[in-house]
C-alpha cells in the first residue's frame, strides 16, 4: 500500500470513529466543560489541570475520567493525612494538636470510603461511589471546622481546599454516570 493509501486509511478511520461512535472517547475539555455546566462548585480549569496531568485521561470516556478524578482524590487526601501525622508528631499546643487529632480521624475514616469509591464506580454502582465521594467532599470541611471551633488557625487549610475540589470534581463525573 501507498503511503498516501495509509494516511487516507487512517483519517477515514479516525473520522468514522468519531461520528459513529460519539461519546466513547471524552476530551478533558469538554468534560470537564460539562462538569463545570453540571456543578457551580467545579471550576474548569481547576479540572482540565488536575485531569491533564493524569496519564491516559485524554484517550478516557466519561466513566474513566470518574475513576481518574477519584484516584487523584484518594492521592491528595493521602498526603493531606501524612501532613496531618507530621504536624500532629511536632505539636506542642494542646489546641492545635486536638484539632490534629480531629481531622486525623476523619481523613481515616475517609481514605476507606475512597478506596471503595473506584471499585463502585468501576461496577456501576453509582449510588455508592457518591456516598463514598461525599464523605470526601464534607472530611475538609470538618477538619477545618475543628480549627475553627477552637479559635486556631488550621496549618491545612490549602490543602483542604484542594482535596475538597478535586473530590468535587470527581462527584461531578461521578454524577453526569447516572
Amino acid at each position: 500500500m501507498r503511503p498516501s493509501s495509509i494516511c487516507i486509511l487512517l483519517a477515514v478511520t479516525v473520522l468514522l470513529h468519531h461520528h459513529l461512535l460519539p461519546g466513547v472517547e471524552a476530551s478533558v475539555e469538554k468534560a470537564c466543560r460539562d462538569a463545570a455546566n453540571s456543578s457551580p462548585n467545579v471550576k474548569y480549569d481547576f479540572c482540565v489541570a488536575a485531569l491533564r496531568s493524569y496519564p491516559g485521561s485524554q484517550s478516557a470516556d466519561k466513566k474513566g475520567l470518574a475513576v481518574i478524578a477519584s484516584s487523584l482524590t484518594k492521592k491528595k487526601a493521602t498526603s493531606v493525612n501524612a501532613k496531618v501525622k507530621s504536624l500532629l508528631a511536632k505539636a506542642s499546643d494542646k489546641k492545635t494538636k486536638q484539632c490534629l487529632e480531629s481531622c486525623e480521624s476523619v481523613y481515616e475514616d475517609v481514605l476507606s470510603d475512597l478506596d471503595a469509591s473506584i471499585p463502585a464506580i468501576k461496577e456501576g454502582r453509582l449510588g455508592d461511589a457518591k456516598t463514598y465521594l461525599s464523605a470526601g467532599v464534607d472530611a475538609p470541611i470538618t477538619c477545618e471546622e475543628a480549627f475553627q471551633e477552637m479559635k486556631v488557625p488550621s496549618p491545612l487549610t490549602k490543602e483542604d481546599s484542594d482535596l475538597r475540589k478535586i473530590c468535587i470534581l470527581a462527584l461531578a463525573f461521578t454524577n453526569m454516570l447516572g
